[in-house]
């Protein structure tokens, strides 16, 4: 058990490493071009290529979709209350407890524990928690929705073009597959190096903050894994990939929100750190009772 362990978090740890190691030392890294080639290149081939070259049912993405939706609910509800209580802005905050980073640790982590199969269905989550941070928690960082940003996320035609694929059960071109599973290989190293190159950078003003949010963040990622995985009775994958997808820190583009909307950017930023660090931290325990949950023991 400890060395399937192991062999899954490693890898994430040393391509993290890599990306924070070269941050400090001051070697050129375009973190701006590789993001936007990953959010509107290689995520939607990943989404295309996972969703339409394995053997998965619409019901399995739907049950995976409908998992996070619960959760982005309960999340919301449950961050709104917290933040009343403490007096804080939701506009700054309530993205970041609400949207883990399923990206850039979630997915290479399923890939690893679970295999393709825990890719698609770790795919499947990314889709609505990216659709929602991309959505409403822009809409909530800028003080109001937009329903035309949804047209604008490449990731969205994606996946509509894979469900067409899936339901009307078409085969798709040897050409488009390769290219498209070629492309999709990006995402997986390119997050987790940008992931590690932007921990570098990001500093921690307000220390008691940060950790008290990402205490809250933490706790409530761990009581929606189990919560949804009992409420749903999921089982084998699906309830390991579901626990690991809600107990991921908090995504660093709310950073990004934080920054264009000058919603105090360096206390989210060490929200962000904090959370990181937590999670790494306790990483191993929490792969082990996502195996756990899966039947893999």
């Amino acid at each position: 058990m400890l060395a399937k362990i192991f062999t899954v978090v490693a890898p994430v740890f040393a391509v993290v490493g890599l990306g924070y190691l070269w941050a400090k030392l001051n070697q050129k890294f375009d973190s701006e071009t590789l993001t936007n080639l990953v959010l509107k290149v290689a995520t939607p081939c990943l989404i295309f290529s996972s969703l339409t070259s394995l053997d998965i049912s619409l019901t399995t993405v739907g049950t995976m979709a409908f998992a996070a939706a619960l959760g982005l609910v309960i999340a919301a509800i449950v961050g709104w209350v917290v933040l009343k209580y403490l007096n804080l802005s939701y506009s700054t905050y309530l993205p970041s407890l609400m949207h883990a980073n399923s990206g850039n640790i979630g997915l290479p982590l399923v890939l690893m524990a679970f295999g393709d199969e825990g890719l698609v269905m770790g795919v499947s989550y990314f889709i609505v928690n990216s659709i929602s941070q991309y959505s409403i928690g822009y809409g909530i960082s800028a003080g109001s929705f937009s329903f035309s940003r949804l047209f604008k996320q490449p990731l969205n035609y994606a996946i509509v073009i894979s469900l067409l694929v899936l339901w009307f059960n078409l085969s798709v071109p040897v050409w488009i597959a390769n290219t498209t599973e070629l492309l999709g290989g990006l995402v997986i190293p390119a997050l987790l190096l940008v992931l590690g190159h932007s921990l570098a950078q990001l500093k921690v003003t307000d220390l008691r903050l940060s950790f008290q949010l990402a205490m809250v963040r933490l706790t409530l990622g761990v009581c929606l894994g189990f919560l949804i995985v009992w409420v749903l009775r999921l089982e084998g994958s699906q309830a390991g990939v579901v626990f690991l997808m809600f107990t991921m820190p908090v995504a660093v583009f709310n950073v990004v929100f934080a920054k264009h909307f000058n919603r105090s950017p360096e206390k989210v930023a060490g929200l962000v750190v904090l959370s990181s660090l937590m999670v790494f931290t306790i990483l191993p325990v929490l792969v082990w009772i996502a195996l756990w949950l899966a039947g893999q023991n």
